[in-house]
């Protein structure tokens, strides 16, 4: 994937994610992240983040902290910032509820625990956090809650608008409510103790502001450490919002041998007006945080319950198997298809869509019985298509093909050619008719599949293998291992489909043109005696000057060629030589049995090359290993290993360090798919999905 510059990436990693499967609020997207688990970071504390609505690439709000001040020792300290411990987790494997814990610990050596449960609104579109504070003593004390805003277009990757927020006082409740002028997209805010929603103190202000009328409230709050707001009613810029709530005044407060417990409510609302918004927040107010979780419990468990069974009886397989389902059902955004991730490291670098990803995510929800989400998501792929003439910045007519991903909305952001975007949905197509039988399927995106597959026909070099096209990490142009096998294997398909047609002419043209390139596959992609030895490389004749050279070095995408794609077989002498080379120091992770993308990566949060591995790709190593019979068991093993390498909420991440730890974007729906597919295939014994054989 494109490389955001080093100075720009951040130490979160965003270890849980949450939305509602259905409801108003299925397309609220909120993630939560435990700096402790990121050696990279400064910081220690767990909080909740990038808080999306209505688009799962639409930002309301940054961040969402909780502070404490106590006046007998002058000090304020803040849940992210200063946290001694922290952990992210859910409230189950099949239920994304957020459980947030972070310890403070103040100077005279006292401690404060804060926990947090969040959950989404079914009925609407809104987040309520059930908040509790233990202390030692029941001394008084203020807690206070900042939020830096976020609500901006996202028509253009670095367009930042104007947003306004404003104080409103109803007759019994008090809100802060802001919104982006240009978007209309509106958020509220407010707080619950006992029957009071009143706040004590609070601030709009100006982000980055230190002085004057419209500080930040970070800057009155924190940075003053005084335990006072200076009041101010509204702002508009770049903006943070703050208020009290003071305790220690024996309101409806619990103190007994374990300390003094405080317990709020905090509620967001989202709506296209300032009314929706402020509703919302009020609604999720008046039903209370335990008739919420209850509706949420439920809407998850029923969805749950209409796919397929757990396939083992493995508890620990079990659980990642669940959770992994749940990762991807909370990443499907409202336009149908799954964002790769809940993470953004720089600008909404994976909060986008790539075909790629969704045609590995319809082979899992297939596999797991999720067949609704799977036909969506192939429904997507149609819709985004490029039906009309159209040239990218290479000249390249693609009609027929996809962008290299995409907005939400459709609208295509990076615009590369790659061949398992153009193979891959077309095997998509294939596979959700395959397993479901239903000719409905067949009929609705065949001309889908017919484009596509005109698309590579056209696009033989002249010598019995398809021309150039950039590599699946997205960093290559050339005759790529990966993409030329999944160009074989959309064709493949399409014959299949074309046969279920009647359209006997165009599945033979299909037939011929993949067993061509199927011929002449090891003498592009397969290098003899290079200085790791004899395997498949990234890519045949690259552009470029990259070291390792792409020509001369093993890739894990290699090992799509022989599954899904099905052009290379299990037991092939190439294969197996480069399955070998997977244990190899130089692309194997040193404490963990995990392979990287290629040697030398420099995909790394650090920019450099590092000791690692990515899940995805030991996934695909692993299964070359079983079928080969390299090693009966690594499937097995893999399925156990990868417990090791996941977020304290069970999520698997794109990348670990070499001893396992997560190390970046640690909820990528590929690696989430994949644990799916391999836990499908060890108890079908055999892989799911294979594309058709020549």
């Amino acid at each position: 994937m494109d490389e955001p510059p080093a100075a720009f990436r951040v130490a979160s990693d965003k270890d849980a994610l949450m939305s509602t499967p259905s409801g108003d609020s299925q397309h609220t997207m909120v993630t939560a992240n435990s700096y402790a688990d990121n050696p990279r970071s400064e910081w220690n504390g767990a909080l909740i983040e990038e808080t999306s609505a209505f688009r799962s690439d639409v930002e309301l709000f940054y961040n969402l902290h909780t502070l404490v001040w106590d006046p007998d020792l002058g000090q304020t300290l803040d849940s992210r910032n200063d946290a001694v411990t922290s952990e992210v987790d859910w409230h189950s494997k099949r239920v994304p509820e957020l459980h947030l814990t972070n310890t403070l610990r103040f100077a005279d050596g006292t401690e404060a625990d804060l926990t947090q449960r969040a959950v989404a609104s079914i009925d609407c579109p809104a987040l309520l956090l059930h908040n509790k504070a233990t202390f030692a003593d029941d001394r008084e004390r203020t807690l206070f809650t900042i939020s830096k805003l976020g609500i901006t277009a996202h028509d253009h990757e670095h367009h930042i608008t104007e947003q306004t927020a404003t104080v409103r006082h109803e007759d019994d409740c008090d809100v802060i409510v802001a919104h982006d002028d240009e978007d209309d997209r509106y958020i509220a805010f407010a707080q619950q103790r006992g029957d009071c929603r009143r706040f004590d103190g609070h601030r709009v202000g100006v982000a980055g502001e230190s002085r004057g009328p419209d500080r930040s409230a970070w800057s009155d709050i924190y940075e003053d450490n005084n335990g006072w707001i200076d009041a101010n009613e509204t702002a508009t810029g770049d903006l943070d919002v703050g208020f009290g709530l003071h305790c220690g005044d024996g309101q409806d407060d619990d103190t007994d041998a374990a300390g003094h417990t405080v317990e709020w409510l905090t509620a967001v609302g989202f709506g296209y007006s300032e009314a929706d918004a402020i509703a919302h927040a009020r609604d999720v107010l008046d039903r209370g945080y335990e008739a919420e979780l209850d509706a949420f419990i439920e809407a998850w468990e029923e969805w749950h319950d209409g796919i397929t069974e757990t396939p083992t009886d493995d508890p620990t397989v079990t659980d990642l198997y669940e959770r992994s389902l749940t990762s991807i059902k909370t990443a499907q955004d409202g336009c149908c298809a799954t964002i790769a991730g809940a993470f953004k490291p720089h600008d909404m670098t994976y909060k986008f869509i790539w075909p790629r990803d969704q045609v590995i995510i319809v082979q899992a929800l297939l596999a797991a019985g999720a067949v609704e989400e799977a036909a969506l998501a192939v429904g997507w792929l149609d819709g985004v298509q490029i039906t009309d003439e159209t040239y990218d910045d290479r000249g390249i007519d693609r009609r027929g093909t996809w962008w290299q991903n995409y907005y939400t909305t459709g609208e295509g952001h990076w615009r590369a050619l790659q061949l398992d975007q153009v193979g891959g949905p077309i095997y998509a197509h294939w596979l959700l008719w395959d397993e479901t039988g239903d000719d409905e399927y067949l009929d609705a995106h065949y001309g889908m599949s017919k484009r596509a597959a005109e698309f590579l026909l056209d696009w033989d070099n002249g010598w019995g293998f398809p021309k150039p096209h950039q590599d699946p990490w997205e960093e290559v142009w050339g005759h790529t291992t990966e993409g030329s096998a999944a160009a074989i294997a959309g064709l493949r398909c399409m014959a299949e489909l074309a046969d279920a047609k009647g359209d006997s002419e165009f599945a033979d043209d299909c037939r011929e043109t993949a067993e061509t390139w199927a011929d002449n596959f090891e003498r592009y992609c397969f290098k003899e005696n290079t200085q790791y030895g004899s395997h498949f490389v990234t890519a045949d004749k690259p552009e470029g000057n990259i070291h390792p050279a792409p020509d001369a070095r093993p890739d894990a995408a290699a090992f799509m060629a022989y599954w899904p794609w099905n052009v290379v077989d299990a037991d092939a002498d190439e294969l197996v030589s480069t399955a070998e080379l997977a244990a190899d120091p130089r692309w194997q992770a040193d404490s963990t049995p995990c392979v990287g993308r290629y040697p030398a990566d420099r995909y790394t949060p650090s920019g450099a090359p590092e000791d690692g591995g990515w899940p995805l790709c030991e996934a695909y190593a692993d299964m070359a290993r079983w079928q080969s019979g390299l090693d009966s068991d690594a499937v097995v093993d893999h399925l156990d290993d990868s417990t090791e390498w996941t977020t304290t909420a069970g999520l698997l991440p794109e990348r670990v360090d070499g001893d396992g730890t997560v190390s970046w974007n640690a909820n990528l729906q590929w690696s989430q798919a994949m644990y799916v597919l391999l836990a499908e295939s060890h108890v079908r014994g055999e892989p799911f999905g294979l594309a058709p054989e020549a």
